[in-house]
């Protein structure tokens, strides 16, 4: 009797709960995604089957059984076990220019300087201006010999330009966005005189300023297909990597009127006119969607065009090793302005005595560990006795890992054989400052971050059959990830609100067919995004779903 009283009794308590579980409410969200393979990227790295989503942030994660009961929704998206990751960042990239060069000749994988010309025959200018602007050219890449008037660097002269266009300004950008040929017309234009019209740094960014803007209304329709892309690659965040006020108020503009979903973290460019503005405003982090903190600073060019500043001679040209774009003080009056206003100094160093004059005045002002986060951008060529600077002063490199592969055809010949031992060292990097930065670069390289990865983790081109470069300094997989998420967000101070997929945190995912984590090089050739979340809304290939 004790026994069948008490098995009643334990019945009755377990009925009663059911009951009572059953009449609780559900919490209502705006959006449940299920039967996914979440990556938090938390501290201990745990994945969830579900999560639930309120007003663009994450209010609930856990198992797919928990999250269905617990919440209810309009909208649930039954994720058929794909993985899911924090939104990726890209840490350095152009959205403006690339958005732009949708009006333009794009001459990126070009084989020759004949196939340019023939491009430029038959192109017609999108420009209301009437400037014929092409960009992309890379003369490494050119499998054929050049005809017509060639500089022993190979780049061809203006001669052609000057024959085929006497009276229309025209301008090729090199890929790297540091050297250009202009024809006479535009050099004249712009009050520039360069024999053979092969610019470099300077003289080509006042050819360019002398080009007719684009109106705000054409800028804001570029920016809208150029976003596009942008989420169908996966990217939820941009570190936009040197800006104009004018321009961030049409991305600002865009954002509030609900026609723009993408992440902006700005960084400043440090023309005259801007820098005074802001350095009397002060940044401005309010939003959540537009982050301006941090003024972009370049110290010298590109290596391809041997416009980066090295310590000793090019290889291959023994009479240049580049030069800073600006002298020191220059650089010091700026760098201490901004660290007294509170902004955050990300500067474009790509030699090793640009990357060691950098650090050393970062030096000046930070003194030893901080958390300021200056960066340096690109930190391609750094010298042995230079590495241990970015950990004395707590300085994070922002890495661009597809350019060690670009570069890697022709890198030995401009900087011999020693020197190319501590260029693009981006698993030494991450040994001195505990995080990588990565980003793109693009439109210099392809806008891709599943590229990023493979090339940070494998070190080889993205395709089957290539060789692997360096192959020591390759990131581990859940470096390369954290370098696009977790570090990423630190390095502009969202580590509060993004990076990782945890409760509080924006609903910012990029959703993959595989476990990028687990791939092989093989299988990460066939890694595709599937879907990229925003604040709880669901884009396929850029196009919005929810």
């Amino acid at each position: 009797m004790w026994f069948i009283e008490n098995k009643m009794r334990y019945f009755l308590i377990a009925l009663v709960s059911i009951v009572f579980a059953s009449c609780s409410p559900k919490e209502q969200v705006d959006l449940i995604l299920h039967n996914g393979t979440f990556h938090s990227l938390n501290a201990n790295n745990d994945t969830y089957e579900a999560v639930a989503i309120r007003d663009g942030k994450i209010v609930a994660v856990g198992p797919e059984n928990e999250i269905l009961n617990g919440y209810k929704s309009p909208s649930i998206y039954d994720m058929e076990k794909k993985h899911v990751y924090p939104g990726f960042i890209d840490a350095h990239a152009h959205l403006l220019g690339y958005s732009l060069m949708k009006n333009d000749l794009d001459l990126v994988a070009t084989n020759s300087w004949n196939e340019i010309i023939e491009k430029l025959k038959g192109f017609q200018s999108k420009r209301s201006s009437g400037w014929i602007v092409g960009r992309g050219w890379d003369q490494n890449d050119w499998t054929s010999q050049s005809e017509g008037n060639v500089r022993p660097d190979g780049i061809p002269t203006n001669s052609a330009l000057n024959s085929l266009f006497p009276q229309t300004p025209v301008v090729l950008i090199r890929i790297d966005g540091h050297a250009a040929i202009a024809n006479d017309e535009a050099m004249r234009r712009a009050g520039v005189q360069v024999e053979n019209g092969v610019l470099l740094d300077n003289d080509m960014t006042k050819v360019l300023n002398a080009i007719p803007l684009a109106s705000n209304k054409e800028k804001a329709a570029l920016l809208i297909e150029g976003q596009s892309d942008c989420i169908a690659a996966g990217l939820t965040t941009i570190d936009e990597a040197g800006i104009d006020t004018d321009d961030l108020k049409i991305i600002d503009s865009l954002q509030k009127s609900g026609d723009f979903y993408l992440r902006v973290y700005a960084m400043l460019n440090a023309s005259d006119k801007d820098f005074q503005y802001w350095m009397e405003r002060g940044p401005d982090t309010a939003s959540s969607m537009l982050k301006i903190r941090s003024i972009k600073f370049m110290a010298d060019g590109a290596l391809g065009s041997r416009g980066a500043c090295l310590k000793k001679a090019y290889a291959d040209v023994l009479t240049t090793k580049g030069a800073l774009l600006n002298d020191p003080g220059y650089f010091r009056f700026r760098f201490a302005t901004a660290y007294a206003r509170g902004f955050q100094v990300c500067t474009h160093a790509i030699g090793d005595s640009a990357n060691a004059v950098v650090l050393k005045w970062y030096g000046e002002l930070l003194e030893g560990v901080n958390d300021k986060r200056w960066r340096i951008e690109h930190a391609q060529v750094v010298d042995s006795a230079d590495f241990t600077l970015f950990q004395q002063y707590s300085v994070i490199p922002s890495v661009q890992p597809t350019h060690a592969i670009s570069d890697a055809p022709w890198a030995m010949s401009r900087l011999g054989i020693s020197r190319l031992r501590y260029a693009y060292n981006y698993k030494r990097l991450l040994g001195y400052s505990n995080m990588l930065a990565l980003g793109t670069d693009f439109p210099v390289e392809v806008m891709d971050p599943l590229r990023t990865f493979h090339t940070a983790v494998f070190r080889k081109e993205f395709k089957e059959g290539s060789e692997t470069f360096a192959a020591n300094e390759s990131l581990s997989a859940l470096e390369a990830l954290y370098g696009m998420t977790v570090w990423a967000a630190v390095s502009n101070f969202e580590e509060a609100e993004k990076g990782s997929i945890e409760v509080g945190k924006l609903a910012d995912f990029t959703v993959l067919n595989l476990d990028i984590l687990k791939a092989s090089e093989k299988e990460m050739l066939r890694a595709k995004v599937d879907q990229t979340i925003i604040s709880g809304v669901v884009f396929r290939g850029g196009k919005r779903l929810s």
